[in-house]
């Protein structure tokens, strides 16, 4: 190892000093020819940057490009290959016994203490053994785990099915009363309402003349009461969203009427969805 090293260094001191004596060379040149004494050292670096550059490039394309397909070549011919199990073969067998003597160091007994030997080849054994089936049980899920990733995927799908319902009721309660467009933006004002804690962002939609403040009181109460959500809340949601509807009605208003039957209305109060 320490001879390649060497090797390697002195290889790259050969081709350094050759650059500098090439520059060495180009700057005597332009000297011969009355150039200035910076242009002269200007002509020394440039050079020996351009013979260096150009050096490493071709040391880069010789390695990745030229050296396999060169290699590849030579191991067509049988007495290169030998050549290079020869060399190879001693690195092994050099490995190869260095690993042989460890083991038989460590666990070579003595010749008359057989029953000892068997013993610590015993308990040698035993913690390998031991690790690997704690491993494999590690990668196992506790029981704690499947449990809880039981429920969770049960609560993931009891709240899915709660929002199928309800976005199922609005498009089949208010499609005679709203075009594509604005159902479809209503459904997802609708899922962000019920999915974030927080009032989402939106734009109002206004839905058909046919349609009162008390429609639109209890529509918000029936997806409330299906979300679980608070009606003040619910009623500052359906305020928002269908504000051209509910502009002489305070939040106040709505939260208290929401669930209110004494008026004639096209939307009932719906517990089926609940």
């Amino acid at each position: 190892m320490e001879q390649k090293k060497i090797e390697h260094i002195t290889l790259h001191l050969i081709i350094f000093s050759t650059i500098a004596i090439i520059g060495v060379l180009a700057r005597q040149t332009v000297l011969h020819y009355d150039w200035d004494e910076f242009s002269s050292y200007l002509i020394l670096v440039v050079c020996t940057i351009i013979m260096g550059a150009i050096y490493l490039n071709l040391q880069m394309v010789f390695r990745q490009l030229l050296s396999p397909s060169i290699e590849k070549c030579f191991m067509r011919f049988e007495c290169y290959r030998n050549k290079a199990v020869v060399v190879e073969a001693p690195i092994v067998h050099s490995k190869l016994a260095e690993t042989t003597e460890e083991v038989s160091t460590s666990f070579c007994p003595e010749p008359n203490d057989n029953e000892d030997a068997a013993e610590l080849l015993k308990k040698e054994a035993t913690p390998s053994a031991i690790n690997n089936v704690s491993i494999e049980e590690s990668n196992q899920p506790t029981e704690y785990e499947i449990f809880r990733a039981n429920v969770m995927a049960e609560k993931e799908r009891a709240s899915q099915e709660k929002l199928d319902k309800v976005l199922t009721y609005i498009k089949q309660t208010l499609v005679l009363y709203l075009n594509e467009t604005d159902l479809n933006r209503l459904c997802r004002y609708v899922t962000e309402y019920y999915l974030s804690d927080t009032l989402p962002k939106v734009e109002h939609i206004k839905v058909d003349s046919q349609l009162k403040t008390i429609d639109i009181m209890h529509f918000g109460w029936n997806i409330g009461k299906a979300f679980g959500k608070p009606r003040l809340q619910t009623a500052t949601f359906i305020k928002r969203v269908f504000a051209h509807t509910l502009r002489d009605s305070e939040i106040s208003t709505i939260e208290r009427k929401m669930s209110h039957t004494d008026s004639e209305c096209k939307i009932k109060l719906n517990k089926q969805i609940q």
